[in-house]
């Protein structure tokens, strides 16, 4: 994994919570409000922190503080620091608080405006992202669509680390997380996966994409699932996509094994990797129609004695 959890407890508030929750959502008003009242406004922000190696170690000991304060306060559903393992200038802090009134409370604290300010000093650059609507993750279902054409905007690293933690968060069997990822950003590789794939073109103008690839060893002996597993593991990838403002187009390339077989001879793949599906990724290049109406009654059939 890109980044290393330091304890549990995001686990249980993780990106499916807000999934799961979207089933209880009803519609009220012309708008889409959560029928559970307590997640009505809850709010889940992303910090990501970029330090040198010589500070690292003084803004790692004020996050450990600023956690700890942080969770005794009332409201704070879960904060947490993560360190990236490929890249050790880079650390992220994921905070969700119960609603708005908390969470300006929590930032007028001592421990906040005493911290915050000191750990901006010391990092040579700090973002934020705020998800704040619970629709948000039904906006995301219903108006993602594939891209076929791409800009030229490069997909910064940091991007595609929030894409692949979404993907990781999916469901698998016995937790057994039978995924591996490769990303591919050199010219070369992409067009020729547009050339081997019979639905790649996207690729073409992609400037990154996202090999998926079952990793057998961690499958198991009842490993049929992993196929299910795999593609809900794209699906959040995507799904995180369109919130980052970036367009997705999933090429599918097992369970044909012609393709599995090319592509794994062009990326040299060791034996207990399977490729499952490669993910185009980029802004796009056109302005996206309006998404039609898909939701059909007549598909649903209610089993009863």
């Amino acid at each position: 994994m890109l980044f290393t959890n330091k304890s549990t407890f995001w686990l249980l508030k993780s990106p499916l919570t807000f999934i799961i929750l979207t089933v209880f959502m009803k519609e009220s008003g012309g708008e889409n409000k959560c029928a559970i009242s307590k997640f009505e406004c809850m709010i889940r922000i992303n910090v990501t922190i970029e330090v040198k190696s010589e500070v690292r170690a003084q803004v790692m000991e004020l996050l450990r503080e600023m956690s700890e304060l942080s969770r005794q306060e009332k409201g704070c559903i879960g904060y947490e620091i993560l360190e990236n393992n490929r890249l050790d200038n880079v650390l992220m802090i994921i905070e969700t608080w119960e609603n708005e009134t908390l969470l300006a409370v929590h930032k007028g604290s001592d421990h906040f405006v005493r911290i915050i300010p000191r750990v901006r000093e010391l990092a040579t650059e700090m973002c934020s992202q705020k998800f704040t609507d619970m629709a948000a993750v039904n906006e995301a279902i219903v108006g993602r669509r594939s891209v076929r054409n791409y800009a030229p905007d490069k997909v910064c690293v940091e991007t595609i680390e929030r894409l692949l933690r979404a993907a990781m968060y999916a469901p698998s069997v016995k937790d057994r997380r039978p995924w591996e990822f490769f990303v591919i950003e050199d010219r070369e590789h992409l067009d020729t996966l547009a050339e081997t794939l019979p639905e790649g073109m996207a690729l073409r103008t992609a400037p990154a994409a996202i090999l998926v690839c079952c990793n057998t060893r961690r499958a198991g002996l009842d490993g049929g699932n992993w196929p299910q597993e795999l593609g809900a593991c794209v699906q959040n990838l995507m799904l995180q996509a369109y919130g980052e403002k970036l367009g997705t187009t999933w090429v599918g390339i097992y369970p044909q094994m012609h393709r599995v077989h090319q592509v794994k001879t062009l990326f040299h793949l060791s034996s207990e990797f399977v490729p499952f599906a490669v993910v185009a990724i980029g802004r796009s290049a056109d302005e996206q129609s309006t998404v039609p109406e898909r939701y059909d009654p007549s598909k649903i059939h209610f089993i009863t004695r």
